[in-house]
Formats: C-alpha cells, structure tokens, sequence
C-alpha cells in the first residue's frame, strides 16, 4: 500500500513537472532566442496594383515579431480585396513573407455620367492605376448593379458579338449592344440566354443584312428596324 501511494505520489510530481517545463518553456523560447522579424514582404505576380494599395488592407508590418505572424487573419485580409482572385503565401524562417497573388482582369469598363471605373463580372469595382486596353465600354445608372446578367456574354462574342463595341442600359427597360458595322441589338434586363437564342436564329437569315436593329425587350415580340439604331 506503501508503495502504490509513494509510487502514485511520484507520478503526480512528475505530471506537475513535466506541465511546469513545457508551460515555461512555451511561454520563454522567445525571450531565450533572438527575437525574429518580419524583415521582408514580397508580392509576386503583381501586374496592376500596387504594393502600397494592398499593405493598406494587411495587418502586417516590417520588422513586426516573426511569431506574431496570423496567418487566419492574413487569409481574411487578402479575401477581402476584391481585385485578387486566387492567392498562397508563405512566411520563411528567414522573415521573409512571399505573397503570390492573382489578380483579376477587368471585365468591361463603365461609364457613369462620364465617371469611369473598372468593374467585374458581378459589377463589383476594381481599382486599378493601370490603363486596360480593347474593353467593351458600358454605360448608364445602375449598369454595374445589372451587369451580372450579361456575364455570360464572352461565350458569343466570336458570333453574334463579334464586332461588339459599346453597351448601353437603360433601367427597368433593357440593354442596348451597339456593334460596329452600324447594327444594334435591343433586349430586355432579364433572360440574357433566351435572348441569345432567338438572336442566334435571326443573325444567320439572309434577310437580317437588310436591317439595323433587333429589337426583343417587349415579351413575345420582335421587332426589326432598317432606322439607324436609337436607344
């Protein structure tokens, strides 16, 4: 009985110990070794931000304590800028931080009352100190709240849209495609697909040379137009 107790009492002094070494050792390792920096902060890839625009976003610093580093909230800092798509990092035991990001392409740049601005496929701003050149150039209040209707528009533009050079929307009423040879196409805010199909039909009859507009915004109803286009 002795020894079980003189054995258990042993056990509980060895637990407590070996719980008193590895707190304290936790809690000193950095006061025992050279405190490490951040010393460097790469961006790779970057091709239309700038450097200083995303350390805006980051809460990280140079010469901020190597094991301070919070790779969560770093993930959530680089999440919630919109102009990256995709993004890896990796902190290395020297302090260097190398962050590779994707950045995304514009996907039409719109005019608001002459006020022009890169947006996304979700209409979402984007906010470049870059000049993009050969994007369709959208116009009208509200465009960039509607524009997520037309993203599919890149599947038909080597088709119906290939000589595509502005768009126009007009709210409540529709999208106007203006096109190069002097042809526009009218349809309404909604059911973007639909309206490709009947286009699709319409653009390869030999009688659609004849005219200039294509008009599809009241339900049921085409109307064609050899007027030169108006919205």
């Amino acid at each position: 009985m002795r020894k079980f107790l003189t054995f258990s009492l042993l056990l509980i002094i060895g637990i407590f110990g070996i719980n008193k070494i590895y707190s304290y050792s936790k809690i000193n390792l950095i006061g025992f070794f050279p405190q490490k920096k951040i010393t460097k902060i790469n961006f790779m890839n970057l091709k239309y931000l700038d450097k200083e625009y995303l350390m805006n976003y980051l809460d990280i610093h140079l010469n901020q304590n190597y094991w301070s580093f919070n790779a969560k909230k770093l993930i959530e800092n680089l999440k919630s800028i919109n102009e990256i798509s995709d993004f890896e990092f990796t902190l290395h035991p020297s302090g260097i931080l190398d962050i590779y990001v994707d950045e995304k392409y514009p996907f039409m740049l719109w005019n608001d009352n002459n006020n022009f601005s890169y947006i996304d496929k979700q209409g979402k701003t984007l906010r470049y100190n870059f000049s993009f050149h050969n994007l369709i150039t959208i116009s009208g209040k509200n465009a960039n709240k509607n524009i997520s209707e037309i993203s599919n528009i890149d599947k038909y533009q080597k088709t119906i849209f290939e000589s595509l050079k502005k768009i126009y929307f007009i709210d409540n009423v529709g999208w106007k495609f203006s096109l190069n040879n002097e042809k526009c196409f009218l349809i309404p805010v909604e059911d973007f697909e639909k309206s490709m199909k009947i286009l699709k039909k319409i653009t390869s009859l030999e009688i659609y040379k004849e005219y200039k507009s294509i008009d599809l915004r009241i339900k049921g109803k085409i109307y064609l137009s050899k007027k030169k286009c108006s919205i």
